[in-house]
């Protein structure tokens, strides 16, 4: 239930933070959705919101949720750094790193460690808006208790999961 309520307090402080009205702002935010190649596990979906402070004019650093789905589904709290390749252009270079933890919503799960590095390339639409295109690595960790039943025993057994998997990712950057 912790886990729970920290996540769901990060989720409001990420969306209810306010970019400066005029003048050049130093706060942006991001929306992903993402799928990966997996090795050798399943394939995973995730969706990432994203909250950005520039700290310099190719320097970001910020803080995101997001869900994940492996075999569970994973609610994931992480920092983020991102760097911008070369100057600013049409098609911008970047990249970036977002590493974490994923709770699990299930009982007879744990979450784990997450980290995800990655080169993109974004590209400005209307009104600010930037369309950004990612491929990276993911390394997810999993605990899970398996449970298995037949006519004399009831096993149950812990497995400790470690999923890899290239990952791509499309999104938007306001």
């Amino acid at each position: 239930m912790k886990r729970f309520v920290f996540v769901m307090l990060l989720c409001i402080a990420v969306s209810s933070v306010k970019a400066q009205p005029h003048g050049k702002s130093s706060i942006s935010f991001a929306t992903t959705i993402g799928t990966g190649l997996s090795i050798p596990s399943s394939t995973s979906f995730s969706w990432q919101v994203l909250g950005y402070y520039k700290l310099t004019d190719r320097w970001s650093a910020g803080a995101g949720t997001g869900l994940s789905f492996y075999k569970k589904m994973l609610v994931l709290a992480c920092g983020n750094i991102r760097f911008q390749i070369g100057r600013e252009r049409k098609f911008m270079p970047y990249a970036e790193c977002a590493a974490g933890y994923s709770f699990a919503l299930s009982d007879n799960a744990n979450g784990g460690f997450f980290m995800n590095p990655s080169i993109g390339i974004q590209y400005p639409l209307k009104n600010k808006i930037k369309l950004q295109l990612a491929v990276g690595y993911e390394l997810q960790k999993l605990e899970r208790l398996k449970k298995h039943t037949d006519n004399y025993f009831l096993k149950e057994v812990e497995e400790q999961l470690s999923h890899h998997s290239i990952s791509f990712k499309v999104g938007l950057r306001f």
